[in-house]
Parts: C-alpha cells; sequence; structure tokens
C-alpha cells in the first residue's frame, strides 16, 4: 500500500513553523495522490483508536462532518501568543487555540492546500 509513496524529509521543530509546513506537505501529498482520498486525519502517536479499522473507516466515510478543535482562551498560553504582525487580517477577538490534530473532508483539504494569504502571513508572524 505504501510502497513509492515516500515523502521526502526535512528538518521539523515542535511548536515551530515547520511542523505546519509538514503538515501541510503530508496533506497535499494525501490529497494530489489518490482521488479516491475522501477523509485526511492526522493524528498523534499516542491516540489510541476505541474502534477497529472498519468501524472507523466506515464512521469517516459517512460522516458530513469534520473537525479542527478552536476555542478562546484567555492567558498566556491562549491569547497572549497572539502577534501584533497578524492584524487586521485576524485580530485578537478572532484568535483561537486549538489542537493540532484535525479530520477533514476532502473540499476542506483542498481548501486549506490551495489557501495562500492565511499561510504566508502566519509564516511571518509565527516563526
Amino acid at each position: 500500500v505504501f510502497r513509492g509513496r515516500g515523502i521526502p524529509s526535512q528538518e521539523v521543530e515542535w511548536g515551530k513553523f515547520s511542523m505546519l509546513e509538514a503538515e501541510l506537505r503530508l496533506l497535499a501529498n494525501a490529497l494530489l495522490d489518490d482521488p479516491s482520498n475522501q477523509r485526511f486525519v492526522l493524528l498523534s502517536e499516542s491516540c489510541i483508536p476505541l474502534f477497529n479499522f472498519t468501524t472507523i473507516y466506515s464512521y469517516l466515510t459517512n460522516s458530513t462532518q469534520t473537525y479542527v478543535q478552536s476555542y478562546d482562551l484567555v492567558g498566556p498560553t491562549g491569547r497572549g501568543r497572539y502577534k501584533s504582525q497578524l492584524g487586521p487580517t485576524v485580530t485578537v477577538r478572532q484568535w483561537r487555540k486549538g489542537s493540532q490534530w484535525f479530520e477533514l473532508d476532502r473540499d476542506m483539504a483542498a481548501q486549506v492546500i490551495s489557501d495562500q494569504a492565511y499561510f504566508l502571513l502566519f509564516k511571518r508572524a509565527c516563526k
């Protein structure tokens, strides 16, 4: 299944913008590699499935939902991480915190990959 589907490695630092770039490379490769890929899931190495593969696959392929965690967190680990260079495109009131783990359908994955405005804005502001 995975033969010939490697993605060239690049150095990544935890908590740095290079993590986002790596995740976008993974997502783009999965999106472009096979048009039948309809769901894209990024989980941590410590996530343990509660159900078998068939059950999870069925749930994801029959779902009309996507999952991206986003919440407002007042304090240094939430709003305190806002960078003024993001304004006026992203205001402190719009700033959110969330896990990097996600589950996207094909349409949302394509939107994420095709974005340039926010990618460049965050790349400049969040080094």
